[in-house]
């Protein structure tokens, strides 16, 4: 069903968090992954390059305080298709400027945003010849004049393509409803939901609009929300009056999706695969992989899985005595130690004692049982074996000079 949503922001050249924010407005709605049609008049321009340089040249030619453009965010109605939506926005745009100020919309209708299609339209309020403002936007109510013509013009296309649903700006109070409103949402806010996650409410320090008196403010969120999310609030609301239409489509809406996303699930997990629930400790793995979906081989004792994994070939070392040890143990019934645990190779030579250590040699070649002991250099050179040591014979540089000049 068609419904109401408008939202009115300005840019000013002062108020502005960094300079050119309007230019780069123009980037932002005019994106490929999300614009699926363009309309605009009165901008010299044919791309959205050269309409954020139109709206740089003006906001250095503009006043130090003035105010570069409007930005205007509009609900398309679902019952329009995409020429639809673009008449009805071009009659809007056309009727609020009187036809002198320049204007550019960007429609979203596709990807993620076909089933929410907006409009982003862009207003620069002056006159393209005289650069006099004509829609006044900066003035008392113009942001309800925004909204009364957008109601009207939307009416009337629905109207005009045989629809019987009508949008209206006013409150649920005003229009004699009794319900209670509910809140915004948002994407995140709903894809939270739909995973089971639960926000945590907290204090926050949020930025205020630049001009501000102060740069931040704080927000207590846990005495505003008090640990409910919106989606959960929503839900609570409409659970406490009758169901409306829109909620009922709302909810068909919903359950052809889980169905999908069901047979998507089913084309990659056969019906037939074990249910993935967490297992107690020590207990046989029977289910299926989760992702591979292999059927699972029985389960081994742990004792089992070591000699399996003692008995595999190992690589032998370089040193003799290890590549005995190993052709010993290698040879040796695995069998599991008292407390259930096999020692492993490395920890089974250590057991053996200094008799299975490999040899080292001393620097006159005597052997030694015990390692020797490491020096630096700076202890090596204050030992008496260095004292001792001859120093090699100095060259003799006269001698490569004389055979250097001979050459």
């Amino acid at each position: 069903m068609a419904i109401y949503s408008l939202h009115h922001s300005p840019v000013g050249k002062s108020t502005q968090a960094q300079p050119y924010t309007a230019a780069a407005h123009i980037g932002y709605i005019t994106r490929k992954n999300a614009m699926s049609q363009m309309r605009f008049e009165r901008i010299p321009a044919a791309s959205p390059r050269q309409m954020a340089a139109y709206l740089r040249q003006c906001e250095d030619t503009d006043r130090k305080n003035a105010r570069v453009i409007d930005k205007l965010m509009l609900a398309l109605p679902r019952e329009l298709d995409s020429a639809q939506r673009a008449e009805l926005v071009r009659g809007y745009a056309e009727d609020i400027t009187e036809g002198r100020a320049p204007w550019l919309a960007a429609f979203h209708e596709k990807g993620k945003d076909k089933a929410n299609p907006h409009c982003h339209l862009v207003l620069r309020d002056r006159d393209f010849e005289t650069n006099r403002r004509v829609i006044g936007t900066s003035e008392k109510g113009s942001t309800e004049r925004l909204r009364q013509k957008w109601e009207e013009h939307a009416n009337r296309a629905l109207e005009r393509a045989g629809h019987r649903e009508r949008i209206d700006r006013r409150t649920l109070k005003a229009q004699g409803l009794e319900r209670e409103p509910t809140i915004h949402e948002g994407p995140q806010a709903q894809a939270m939901d739909k995973r089971g996650a639960r926000p945590t409410s907290k204090r926050r320090s949020l930025r205020n609009r630049p001009g501000s008196r102060d740069s931040h403010r704080t927000v207590d969120y846990r005495s505003i929300d008090r640990g409910v999310s919106r989606p959960q609030v929503n839900r609570a609301i409409r659970q406490g009056r009758p169901e409306s239409e829109k909620d009922l489509w709302e909810a068909v809406d919903r359950d052809n999706v889980n169905r999908e996303q069901q047979a998507l699930r089913d084309i990659h997990r056969p019906p037939d695969s074990g249910k993935v629930v967490p297992f107690p400790k020590g207990a046989q793995k029977t289910t299926e992989h989760p992702r591979l979906h292999l059927p699972a081989r029985e389960a081994i004792p742990k004792e089992a899985r070591r000699v399996e994994a003692d008995r595999v070939e190992r690589p032998p070392l370089g040193n003799p005595v290890y590549q005995t040890r190993h052709s010993e143990i290698k040879n040796e019934t695995a069998e599991p130690s008292a407390k259930g645990k096999r020692p492993s190779f490395s920890q089974r030579l250590r057991q053996e004692g200094a008799e299975s250590r490999p040899l080292s040699l001393d620097r006159q070649g005597a052997q030694n049982d015990q390692p020797k002991e490491k020096r630096s250099f700076s202890k090596w050179l204050r030992s008496p074996e260095a004292k001792n040591t001859k120093a090699p014979p100095a060259k003799d540089k006269s001698r490569d000079q004389d055979q250097e000049r001979e050459r």
